[in-house]
């Protein structure tokens, strides 16, 4: 589950931010594992490439081999000094303390919310047996997506993640429901037939992929009818206009001073993710161009624009963010306010416990706290009192069909 959430959260998939040519190392360490054979041994597509990809062609009919056992989790320690390090974000699969606890404190996406992408699927297609959710973190959209299609499957760019989403989701759904694949959205269609696809869902993680490279591999893996549905929801935001206009201002000063922990410091190749992330955040998704010649029906929906969506900007980063738009004339539109959106209840306790679970590899990188973090803690709870507040979150969606 910025990344996701697991379930999928601002922090499912940021681990990618610190650089995607480290899943090579990834990729090697898990094929070592099964296979016992090194990379070296294997087809230079999965290992030693970019995230742009000249795609090899499949033959008409191929169809490469899934995986339904999910890589085991690679304890490997932290290496320092490597930029592109992607165990930055890890935490190991057995704490299932910290697990819970992420989980807990990301939004739970309403069925009103999924009924907006089921309809839109239902109005262009009868078919219901396959969807893909990209970046599935611990697997809270694959466990809702295996209630509507005969299989899903469960793809992730972090090992662990994979391993943390089987954990939760065996119990409920053996491997003729859900299979589960490490690999890159931009390289998804590598690994199955084209046009094989009724649906895929990629939460919290667009913003972390090379979005044209991706929309390239969703269009191949879609039948003709099929949905692509994308979504991204920002920071948690007060929904009482009391609360929000004395509070808001403290949850925001604890997203930058955090977050300034984070990027700071960071190599160029991290640094360079970070800003092309937060592009796309303060876009809005809208810096997404979806070629009409291959979408139709695309519709952007956005809640709470009153919220802050982008988890980091210039004042944390320390580099320009530049917002986008490429949203075609021939889209559909729509801005809603909806203070109840997605709610959760939380008192101070509970707010704190979601900035420490961030996301995963969070509270190693910013530390117990500081002098600083303390103060606005204090003020908070101050504001907050001793009961509970209601949050509501900024959030886009957009849906589209292949042609």
């Amino acid at each position: 589950m910025l990344h996701q959430n697991l379930g999928r959260g601002p922090c499912n998939t940021l681990r990618t931010l610190v650089g995607r040519q480290s899943l090579t190392k990834h990729v090697q360490a898990y094929h070592t594992h099964k296979f016992g054979t090194s990379t070296e041994q294997i087809p230079h597509r999965l290992c030693r490439r970019r995230c742009r990809t000249q795609y090899l062609p499949l033959p008409p009919g191929h169809r490469r081999e899934s995986s339904h056992n999910p890589p085991q989790a690679a304890q490997q320690p932290l290496e320092n000094g490597d930029e592109d390090s992607e165990n930055f974000w890890k935490v190991p699969a057995n704490r299932p303390a910290f697990w819970s606890a992420y989980v807990s404190t990301r939004p739970n996406y309403s069925p009103p919310f999924y009924r907006l992408i089921y309809d839109h699927h239902a109005s262009h297609s009868s078919s219901w047996k396959v969807a893909h959710d990209v970046g599935c973190g611990a697997g809270q959209v694959t466990a809702e997506l295996a209630t509507r299609f005969d299989h899903v499957v469960a793809s992730e760019i972090n090992d662990t993640h994979l391993v943390v989403a089987e954990q939760r989701l065996r119990p409920d759904f053996p491997d003729q429901k859900v299979s589960y694949k490490l690999t890159m959205g931009e390289h998804l269609a590598e690994h199955y037939p084209w046009g094989s696809a009724d649906l895929i869902a990629t939460a919290e993680a667009m913003v972390l992929m090379d979005d044209q490279a991706a929309l390239e591999n969703f269009a191949r893996l879609l039948r003709p009818g099929g949905t692509l549905a994308f979504w991204f929801y920002g920071r948690p935001t007060f929904a009482d206009a009391r609360l929000h206009a004395k509070g808001q201002p403290l949850i925001d000063a604890l997203m930058v001073r955090n977050w300034a922990k984070v990027i700071q410091g960071s190599g160029p190749r991290r640094l360079a993710g970070f800003k092309r992330a937060a592009e796309g955040m303060s876009s809005w998704l809208d810096y997404v161009r979806l070629d009409p010649s291959v979408w139709t029906d695309v519709h952007r929906i956005k809640w709470n624009t009153y919220g802050t969506l982008p988890f980091f900007g210039q004042e944390a980063g320390g580099f320009p963010v530049k917002s986008m738009n490429r949203v075609g004339p021939k889209e559909k539109l729509e801005t809603i306010e909806d203070r109840e959106w997605w709610r959760n209840d939380w008192d101070i306790d509970q707010v704190k416990n979601y900035f420490r679970v961030l996301f995963p590899g969070f509270q190693d990188a910013v530390g117990e706290g500081d002098e600083e973090v303390n103060a606005i803690n204090d003020e908070l709870e101050e504001k907050m009192g001793k009961s509970t507040a209601a949050f509501t979150w900024p959030v886009v969606l957009v849906m589209a069909t292949r042609r």
